[in-house]
């Protein structure tokens, strides 16, 4: 997967439609002052759906797009901020 000029909202789109039949392979790495080494893995099974401003999941949980540091596939970095 070629990721390099891609947006996140793209590689996020990209991976819910392409890969939904493995989406537990792939995790979001977000930034997250309430978890105690502030970062926080949210698996791609919990995304609903992403804007270009932000993620929102199937929990109602919402977060800023901007807080995205990156996308691994199973524990390999795909993108990185």
């Amino acid at each position: 997967m070629n990721s390099h000029r891609l947006t996140i909202r793209d590689l996020v789109n990209r991976i819910l439609w392409k890969y939904r039949d493995n989406l537990e392979e792939f995790s979001l790495i977000v930034e997250d002052r309430l978890c105690g080494d502030g970062i926080r893995r949210i698996p791609f099974t919990l995304i609903d759906r992403v804007d270009r401003s932000y993620v929102y999941l199937k929990n109602s949980v919402t977060f800023p797009i901007h807080r995205v540091r990156a996308i691994e596939r199973n524990g390999e970095i795909l993108w990185r901020r």
